[in-house]
């Protein structure tokens, strides 16, 4: 199970962070598209540093 603070990394290909390893922020409770908040060490094209994933779009790291 994914929890805030545990370590995951992205398998989403078309992300910036794909096979990258994040820290996870939040993760909502109640039903949505994209219910895991995860936060990165380097910034995308962007300037930002966090990111919005599914839960099968992560594996523990």
């Amino acid at each position: 199970m994914i929890e805030k603070g545990a370590k995951v990394r992205i398998l989403r290909k078309e992300s910036y962070w794909y096979n990258d390893i994040g820290t996870v922020v939040v993760v909502e409770k109640i039903a949505s598209n994209y219910p895991v908040l995860v936060r990165f060490v380097k910034v995308n094209y962007s300037g930002t540093n966090t990111a919005n994933f599914k839960l099968e779009e992560l594996v523990l790291a």
